[in-house]
Parts: structure tokens; sequence; C-alpha cells
């Protein structure tokens, strides 16, 4: 059931990001200046997103743990209800305040009257998403894949609509912001019809108790991570602007899309090894481990390779050639995604066995060493400290994320070691070898043979590049029947429909 829900979150995510991608693309192709109308958002989105760490704490993850477990739902709900309002109060008192003192006590300035209006735009979706999260993350926790996830793709249904709009209407980057707040309604609305029939009680000081103890650690959790994935976009606006700004935000958006599988398998990993650790049953939490480990890695080597190797063609054809000087930032920053991937059904592992602890650490690290490298590689120069910098724009930001995440790698899998004494998987390196031929070998007919130069071209070289890397780790025995009947029975329409419905049904 887990591959199938798996599966369900692939499909509705796949379906995401193609739509999103649409978007992008639209936005690329058609709209005026789009570099400076995606740097515009990006700038809002990150700034407000660094905010919203006051609005989550850990207590997310901590709802997570304990429904699943089993606490009482209706003490739960109303413990978590409460706390998500008062959280959500203080994320915008901060925001507000912080821009009051930045212009009026400092007496600086935004790039344009635009950008300010945007964060205030954005602050309005990240309300509605703090508030959404009370009844998405009491799904997950229930493992009701298909009610949390189907909001998700009409979020990006409307926002897509309404940027098609946006487009059509000729209207800018302001615009292009408030699609993100009609998606957040839409999930809003869709979330709160699918909680029909469940009651949220009364909130417990005993709660409220078990939550924060639980919380604290991840607390510093969730704060370092926002501001590790958002810190980036600030400041490459703060030092190069809005066009270098939306350059990386389309590049990032593109390589979040292979992030996909990475989000599928962790959404149910950790509720399901909190079950199982409740059980005591160990043996099943390392095999779910080692095999969410093994499917991830087999899943995105190929995707990431076939983007890096194929970096000039997919921005050609996938963005327009104004993106073309981002085309070193794709040959890199698609590497976060492959590293979170090896580490994602870990962390759960550790979360799931209330380790919270180690995750603390590791965004900490990686914290440390994205926003330290972030502030050598992406400015010129610090005038006011009078240093010389390495002035490396986006593709600064881009090494920082991928040093960060590799940094995290490491040490979660020395945490695991620890804990438990499992050793990494070797076979892995069979997963990086195939990817690499595959690699090569697209690039080198490209070049050579057949340069792509249409959409047709590029689709037919990645469904030779995965015939590639899926003959040759089955040459290494390392993709089997076993993987092929799990794959087409995970992908079986008929059974995922009937899935679909006695979910929605309550059966």
């Amino acid at each position: 059931m887990i591959a199938r829900k798996s599966a369900l979150i692939l499909a509705i995510e796949g379906a995401n990001g193609i739509l999103g991608y649409f978007s992008l693309f639209l936005v690329a192709r058609y709209m005026d200046m789009p570099d400076y109308a995606l740097g515009v958002v990006s700038f809002a989105y990150g700034l407000v997103s660094i905010y919203h760490l006051f609005a989550g704490l850990g207590f997310t993850n901590a709802h997570v743990k304990f429904v699943s477990e089993g606490q009482d739902f209706e003490t739960c709900m109303g413990t978590f209800t409460v706390v998500k309002i008062v959280l959500t109060g203080l994320m915008t008192l901060l925001l507000v305040s912080s821009l009051f003192i930045w212009q009026h006590v400092l007496g600086r300035g935004f790039e344009s009257p635009e950008h300010k209006i945007a964060v205030y735009i954005m602050l309005v979706y990240f309300i509605i998403w703090s508030l959404s999260l009370v009844m998405k993350t009491t799904f997950q926790a229930r493992r009701l894949t298909a009610k949390q996830q189907l909001p998700m793709l009409f979020e990006t249904l409307g926002r897509v609509a309404a940027t098609v709009y946006v487009i059509w209407a000729g209207l800018g980057p302001l615009a292009l912001a408030w699609t993100y707040v009609v998606g957040e309604i839409l999930v809003f609305a869709s979330l709160a019809v699918f909680f029909r029939g469940n009651t949220i009680g009364k909130p417990s000081w005993e709660m409220f108790k078990k939550y924060t103890v639980f919380a604290w650690p991840l607390a510093i959790v969730a704060a370092s991570t926002i501001i590790m994935t958002n810190i980036d976009k600030v400041l490459i606006q703060l030092f190069w602007g809005a066009v270098e700004g939306g350059k990386y935000f389309a590049i990032y958006r593109l390589s979040c899309f292979l992030d996909v599988a990475t989000m599928a398998i962790g959404v149910l990993l950790f509720p399901t090894i909190s079950n199982l650790y409740v059980k005591s049953d160990m043996g099943k939490i390392k095999k779910l481990s080692y095999t969410a480990e093994r499917y991830l890695s087999m899943i995105i080597f190929p995707i990431i390779f076939i983007m890096i190797f194929l970096s000039g063609p997919v921005i050609h054809i996938l963005l327009s050639n104004e993106f073309y000087p981002a085309i070193p930032i794709l040959q890199i920053l698609p590497l976060f995604a492959l590293f979170d991937a090896l580490e994602r059904p870990y962390q759960m592992k550790l979360l799931g066995m209330n380790l919270p602890h180690f995750a603390r650490n590791r965004i900490l690290i990686m914290v440390v060493m994205n926003v330290g490298l972030n502030i050598l590689l992406i400015p010129r120069d610090i005038q006011i400290l009078g240093l010389d910098l390495f002035g490396m724009g986006a593709v600064g930001a881009a090494i920082a994320t991928v040093v960060a995440y590799a940094t995290g790698l490491i040490y979660t899998r020395w945490a695991v070691w620890r804990v438990s004494k499992v050793t990494v998987n070797w076979r892995i390196i069979l997963h990086a070898i195939a990817a690499m031929i595959m690699g090569i070998t697209v690039y080198s007919f490209n070049e050579i043979v057949y340069p792509i130069t249409r959409w047709y071209g590029l689709l037919i070289y990645a469904l030779m590049g995965f015939g590639i890397y899926f003959g040759i780790l089955a040459l290494m025995k390392e993709f089997t029947r076993k993987d092929l009947d799990l794959f087409m029975d995970t992908l079986n329409i008929k059974k995922m429909c009937t899935y679909i419905r006695d979910e929605i049904r309550g059966k």
C-alpha cells in the first residue's frame, strides 16, 4: 500500500510539475521581461518564506507524530489548531514590523515599488497556506494520501489558469504574485470539504507540552531549512537584482520538479515508521528505509543526469533562449535533489524513532555551510566591510545549495550508522555508473549525431537515455523482473482509481 500511495503522490506531483512547468513556460516565452517578473516573485516568496518559519516551529511534525501514534484525535486537533492560529499571527506581526523598521527607521527601500507590494501579496498566500496545514498534515498523519494530495492538484490548476489570464491580459509581476493566492484559496477550500465530519476538540495544556517537547528540536530544523532554501533568493536580489534572481528562480523551479519522488516517499515514511516504532518493529523499519533509498536512487539518477548533460537543449526547449546564461546553474543545482533523495529515507527513520536531535544537528550544519558559502560566493563585495568576494551570483548560490545538501547526507548516514549500525548501500554506486554512461552517451549524440532543436528531439533522447540506464542496471542485475513487476503494479491505473475512490468515500 505504501507503494501505491507513493505512486499516487508521484502522479499528482508529476501532474503538478507538468502544469507548473507549463505556467513557467508561458511566463518565460510570452511575458514582458520574464526574468524581471520572476525575480520580483522570487524575492517576495523568499523573503516571506523566511518569516514563515515562525508559523511552524516544529509543531507540524509534532502533529503528524502524535496523530499517527494514536493520541486522542480531537485533543490533538484542538491543540494544533490554536497553535497554528497564534503562530500565523506572530509571523504576520513580525513581517509587517520588519518592513516598517526597514523603511521608516533605517531609511532603506526596495529595487521598485512592485517589490514591496509583492511581499504583502505573498504574505496573504502564506497566511492561507499556514492555516490549511492544520487539515493537510492531519491527512498526512492518518495516511489519507488522496485527501492530502488532491487539493495540491487543484492549487496548481487554479494557479495555471490564473497565469494564463495574466499572460493574456498583459499584466505584470504583481498579478503573477496574485496567482499564488488564487491557488492557495482553492487548496484551503478543497481541504475543508474533505475535512467535513472531523471534530476539533478543546486544546489541552498537557497535549501542548507534549507537542512542545517534540517540536522544540524540530523548530530549529524548520527554521534553518526555511532560511537555507530562501536566503539565496534574497541575497541575489540584494546584490544582483531581479533579473539575476529570475534566472535562478526559473532553474530552481525546474530542479524542484526532480524532488517529487523524494517528497512522495518522505510524506509516507514518517508516519509509517512512527507507527512501526511504537510496535518496536525495528526489522521492518530497517528494510523500509533501505528499500525507499534504493528506489529513490534508481528513479532520480537518470532524470538528473539527463538534465545536466543536456542542459542547453533543456533550457532552449523548456524555457527560452533568454535563459541561456543560466546553463551553468542547471549543470550544478539539480544535484541537490539527488543528495536530498539519498538522505530523506534515513532522516524519516530518525524522526520516526523519536530522535529529532539528529535532524536538528544536520540542518544546523547545513545552514551554516549554506549561508556561509552564499555570503562568500554570491556578492562581488560587501562595501560596508571593505571585502572583495567571489561575485558568482546565481552560480554561487547553486554551489552553496549543493554543498550543503551533500554535507547533510554525510551527517545523516553517520547518525544512522551510530544508532543502528546500518552501513551504506554500496550498490547505489551502480546507479551512478549507469547514469554517467547514459549521460555521456546522450550528450555525445546531441553534439555529434543529431543536435536537439525541437521538443520531440529532447523527448526521444530522454527515452533513449532511460533505455540505456535501465539496460545497464539489468546487465548488472540491479534492475530485475521483480522491480519491473513492482513498478507496473504500482502504476496500475485501475487499482489506483479504486484506492482513490475508497479513501474519498471513507472506506
